[in-house]
């Protein structure tokens, strides 16, 4: 049986070095100069420390025909400086949350995963140097972040605060096909929906909505939407889901 090629990433450093553990062998991590590695081995996970993550850019075009929901986030970033620090709040039950921030385009993907949090008082931090993103040209107002806790074998989402909060909460969806939401909706669970709105055009890349939720109560949420992909000369896939956060207007000011 064949494996399964991974992805090629590319990772920049002011030192030049970098822990790197190929996706591909069990072999552990080691330490090397990147630019001393044949670009046809560069096929690998990235991690760097301190502190403790896996942070790299895909440098060639998305493939895929999903629609993926990438941020649930409030942030007010006009521009990285030479750290940034996410926070994520904590909820009754929830342990060890998932995280992964990111920058889609058409031409690169940036990922920073696996990441060694710190626990404070209402919640976890992750603060790190942002000179891959600054060097790769990212944009900050293009960074995305999603959290999760698993709660009873489900996934309860947490918006990430990125910077500072910006008093509304964006939830970003991405896809490479041309999608139309046709339903987009907040409702508290069990409740009628306080939200809705559409994106009625179709269209690729992202799609961005926006919340103020800062006079809602505390509690557990549900977002709602109905979409279509639109492919050519191919029927339309409907895709209708509901997604389970957690809002605190706290965490908003």
């Amino acid at each position: 049986m064949s494996r399964r090629q991974p992805s090629i990433y590319r990772l920049y450093s002011a030192s030049g070095y970098y822990a790197i553990q190929f996706s591909s062998c069990p072999f552990p991590i080691i330490a090397f100069s990147f630019d001393d590695v044949p670009h046809s081995r560069r096929k690998c996970c990235i991690h760097r420390k301190p502190p403790e993550r896996c942070e790299g850019i895909k440098e060639e075009q998305l493939s895929g025909n999903s629609l993926s929901l990438i941020s649930i986030a409030t942030r007010n970033l006009a521009s990285f400086g030479k750290t940034l620090t996410l926070q994520i709040p904590q909820i009754n039950g929830g342990k060890n949350p998932q995280v992964r921030v990111q920058s889609l385009d058409d031409k690169y993907h940036y990922q920073l995963d696996d990441l060694l949090l710190s626990k404070n008082g209402s919640g976890f931090s992750f603060s790190w140097d942002t000179y891959v993103l600054r060097k790769a040209k990212i944009p900050a107002n293009k960074l995305r972040a999603v959290a999760s806790y698993s709660l009873n074998s489900q996934p309860v989402y947490v918006p990430v605060i990125l910077g500072q909060t910006s008093g509304k909460y964006e939830f970003v969806f991405y896809s490479q096909d041309r999608v139309r939401f046709t339903n987009f909706e907040i409702l508290p669970q069990g409740e009628k929906a306080i939200y809705s709105t559409s994106r009625p055009n179709s269209r690729s890349g992202e799609t961005i909505f926006t919340w103020d939720g800062r006079n809602a109560p505390a509690g557990r949420y549900e977002l709602h939407f109905v979409a279509n992909i639109d492919r050519r000369n191919e029927p339309s896939d409907r895709i209708e889901r509901r997604i389970v956060f957690e809002h605190n207007p706290n965490w908003l000011k």
